[in-house]
């Protein structure tokens, strides 16, 4: 027990030296930010304590566990401020490393004080409970489970749906065309994004699942004249419009393929062999047209990370929404939805 509290004690310190790096100042004052800043110590104390006087030493912990949580609770979100989306960050600049470090410590932070909440008061319990015929505040192992299943709830709910912690209001492209080839767990994707400019994005990757992290390359073209015709007909193409009514979900088959098209909204038509659903015939002489094209400048690298192993990044994120305001939004009567 005193080892948890100090490690506790570490985790909660170490996550508030980190964190004047990302407010920049700019950190509200509240009564709970207060009391998470006190809890620290107390854990101290309480550790202190346990070596002499048992039950008084078990309740200092379990209050000083307790006080940072509000705090942490408050200032997570699901759709936005999010610590497990925030473990997606992909730009390169030193910001992210920070940023992601900091909500690294807010994750192992909450893991530790609601270890330690749990097994303090547990060991504050009536002797005569009993749990699998042992005494109650004698077994450790119902802290342990209780903060897993937590964590895993908390990592379910937040971290899906794919989103970066990034707000955008770009402009839409006129059509985004994306191809999934799947492998195994090896997936084959390249995306189109056309601008009414006649502009276009070309962006491909070779991702596979239970990896952290993938490449992503990229180059920009301009149409021809015989692509914008091209485009014309693809624009006017009555399957396109039989949109999903929610996002489509990753091709869960051992080899698959899927079309997914997106015109000026976020509302996604699918054509895929899982539901036996071929493109129109448009859709892959299009990509294979546009891909033979020259590109007018040097491509670009760069990773993409997914905290859930390749396995939240669906089709919608890779037709480029990724950003929080194209994936959540806030209702009226303030609920978060995330699609």
């Amino acid at each position: 027990m005193l080892v948890l509290s100090v490690c506790s004690c570490l985790a909660v310190v170490w996550m508030f030296v980190t964190l004047p790096r990302i407010s920049r100042g700019n950190l509200p004052r509240s009564t709970e930010l207060f009391a998470a800043l006190l809890g620290p110590f107390i854990l101290l104390g309480g550790a202190f304590l346990l070596r002499r006087h048992f039950r008084l030493g078990y309740r200092v912990v379990a209050a000083g566990a307790f006080l940072p949580l509000p705090w942490l609770f408050e200032t997570e979100s699901r759709a936005y401020a999010n610590s497990w989306i925030a473990l997606n960050a992909s730009w390169n600049d030193p910001d992210p490393s920070r940023y992601m470090r900091y909500c690294e410590l807010r994750i192992i932070s909450v893991a530790f004080l609601s270890m330690t909440l749990i097994w303090a008061v547990a060991r504050l319990l009536p002797v005569h409970w009993y749990l699998l015929r042992r005494p109650v505040n004698h077994v450790t192992w119902p802290a342990i489970a209780i903060t897993l299943i937590f964590i895993v709830c908390w990592f379910a709910t937040y971290a899906f749906p794919y989103r970066q912690p990034v707000i955008v209001d770009s402009v839409e492209p006129e059509l985004g065309l994306l191809h999934v080839e799947k492998n195994g767990t090896v997936l084959h994707e390249t995306r189109i994004s056309v601008y009414r400019d006649g502009r276009y994005f070309i962006v491909r990757d070779d991702r596979r699942l239970f990896r952290y992290s993938f490449v992503e390359t990229s180059h920009e073209g301009v149409l021809t004249d015989n692509l914008r015709t091209r485009l014309k007909a693809i624009l006017a193409l009555p399957e396109l419009r039989r949109t999903l009514n929610a996002a489509p979900q990753t091709l869960r088959t051992r080899r698959g393929e899927g079309w997914y098209t997106v015109m000026g909204s976020f509302k996604i038509a699918a054509f895929t062999t899982e539901n036996s659903s071929p493109p129109p015939p448009e859709l892959p002489t299009f990509l294979k047209e546009v891909e033979a094209e020259p590109a007018l400048g040097p491509s670009s690298r760069y990773n993409v990370r997914d905290i859930c192993l390749g396995f939240c990044y669906d089709p919608k994120a890779g037709l480029g929404y990724i950003a929080e305001n194209q994936r959540c939004a806030e209702r009226p009567d303030g609920k978060e939805l995330c699609d």
